[in-house]
Formats: C-alpha cells, sequence, structure tokens
C-alpha cells in the first residue's frame, strides 16, 4: 500500500542519516533497524522483519566488537550489559518468526540464543549489584520465562520428550510466588504438559511424575483463578480420575 511504501521509504531514510552520523556499525543504528524490524513484523512483512532482525543483529555485533570489557558506557550511554538485553531480545523475535514460518529448529536455536543472552544480562545486573536482576517482575525475567515455555513446546512438536521436560524443569526454577501472574500462569502450563508427558509413557512410574506434576498445576490454578474457574475445575476433573486409576491399578 502507498502508507506502507511511504513508511518504508522514511525508516530507510532514518537509518541512512543515523548510519552517516553515528556509524553504519553504531548502536544507533543497529537500535533504529530493530525499530523497523518491530514495525514489519506488526505490519505481517515477517520476511522483511526477519531479514531487519537480523541486520540489527549483526550491526550490534559489529558495534560491540572489541570493546573493552571495563567499558561499560557506549556512545547514548548505552552500557554494553544494556545491548546484550537488546540483542537477546531480537533473538526472541527472530525466534517467533521463524516459528511462524515453520523452522522448528531455527525457532529453537534462536529461542535458546535469547534465553542465554538474557542469563547472562541477569548475572551481569547481579555483579553489579543491580535489584532488578533478581526481581522477578523485571522484563528480561518474563521473558526469560516465556522463552522456556516456547522452547519446551517447540520441542515437544519435534517429538523430543526429554528435551521439552528439561526446558520446563529450568522454567520451574525461575517462577516463583513473587513472580508475576504471566509468569506463574506460564508455569502451572509447563506442569499440565509435563503430566501429560509422564502420562502418555504408560509406565507405572510415570504416571506418578504425572500426578505429581498435575496436583501442582491444580494448586497453581486454584490461586490464580480460584477453584470454581473451569480451568482449575477442568484440571481437578482429570487429577481425581488420574488418582483413581492409579489406586486402581495398584
Amino acid at each position: 500500500s502507498g502508507d506502507s511504501k511511504a513508511a518504508t521509504a522514511l525508516y530507510e531514510n532514518v537509518i541512512s542519516r543515523k548510519a552517516s552520523v553515528h556509524g553504519e556499525f553504531s548502536v544507533a543504528t543497529a537500535k533504529t533497524i530493530n525499530d523497523y524490524a518491530v514495525i514489519l513484523a506488526k505490519n505481517g512483512r515477517m520476511d522483511d522483519a526477519l531479514a531487519r532482525y537480523e541486520s540489527s543483529r549483526f550491526t550490534y555485533d559489529r558495534a560491540l566488537e572489541g570493546l573493552p570489557p571495563s567499558m561499560s558506557w557506549l556512545n547514548h550511554g548505552e552500557s554494553a550489559a544494556k545491548c546484550g538485553f537488546d540483542m537477546a531480545l531480537i533473538h526472541l523475535n527472530i525466534a517467533s518468526i521463524k516459528s511462524k514460518k515453520g523452522d522448528i529448529a531455527g525457532a529453537i536455536n534462536s529461542y535458546e540464543t535469547g534465553v542465554l543472552g538474557l542469563r547472562k544480562y541477569k548475572e551481569e545486573l547481579e555483579l553489579s549489584g543491580d535489584d532488578a536482576g533478581r526481581n522477578k517482575n523485571s522484563s528480561h525475567m518474563r521473558h526469560l520465562v516465556s522463552a522456556l515455555g516456547r522452547v519446551g513446546s517447540l520441542k515437544l512438536k519435534q517429538g523430543a520428550k526429554d528435551a521439552a521436560l528439561e526446558a520446563y524443569a529450568a522454567l520451574f526454577k525461575e517462577v516463583d510466588n513473587d513472580s508475576p501472574t504471566a509468569s506463574r500462569l506460564e508455569k502451572a502450563k509447563a506442569h499440565i504438559k509435563c503430566a501429560t508427558i509422564y502420562r502418555q509413557s504408560g509406565e507405572r512410574e510415570g504416571n506418578k511424575h504425572a500426578i505429581l506434576h498435575l496436583r501442582e498445576a491444580f494448586n497453581m490454578y486454584t490461586e490464580l483463578y480460584g477453584p470454581k474457574h473451569k480451568d482449575t475445575i477442568a484440571v481437578a476433573t482429570s487429577l481425581q480420575q488420574w488418582v483413581e486409576e492409579s489406586n486402581h491399578s495398584r
């Protein structure tokens, strides 16, 4: 459309201006390319968005290359750690597009790279004495939990059940009662996924694990939604059925 062409021309112009002022491989240029990628993705132009995210990631990489670790502040007062966080989010956005395009292996790879970046950012915050590192409501913690959930789901799609269980186990460690509701809900859903995986094994030991995970999910749903919510009732019904079956099979 005309609007889309005008927006494209505008962004291309801003990117080239940033590049001429700050340098082609600068944080400012990388940020602008990333902003453009976000807009392209919102408008459903996934291939273009993917290309721009990759370009932004490459530009960040080049901007950070060769900087001494002690140099914590870059141009525009951007810390190297914050740039690492921005790059981690780019990997998550790339993963999301790859997943939509059906590139499951590529999506998992990008999510896992993003998770590593978020963990590194968390460590750097903690080392600098910043309480945000431990704060479960921090943006990087919410993204970390969500990304681990996506890795688990995609590994399941691949049929890699053990790898999915590992991703969910990592997610469980990151969420506690101080976590925001969205993260706690991710954890509850992950417990249901684990319960299903163990249940499908058909073994008695697997069934025990399945019941443990479903009980955790039931407790969390009760806490988050209350006992009368349809989701809580659905989990409670399955739990009761599984426990009864397990008692009969002894």
